[in-house]
């Protein structure tokens, strides 16, 4: 069991196809929210170099990202 504290960006991958996984979620209200990943990723403080490792790319390539992306 693993519980995902609010807010963490998270992804599920069931590495063994032959066993299916079973993955229950429960959110503290019906009106859980969204998150918009870009703007939470790349619209914070977070050191390029960093967000390059995290993702397996340069860091030319989240500049890149970072300056297509419009934030307000």
């Amino acid at each position: 069991m693993f519980v995902f504290p609010r807010g963490l960006v998270h992804f599920e991958n069931n590495a063994d196809e032959n066993d299916p996984a079973v993955a229950i979620s429960a959110f503290e209200s019906a009106n859980a929210g969204t998150v918009s990943l870009p703007k939470t990723l790349f619209a914070t403080n977070t050191d390029n170099d960093i967000l390059a490792k995290s993702f397996k790319t340069n860091v030319a390539t989240v500049q890149a990202l970072k300056s297509g992306l419009a934030f307000k």
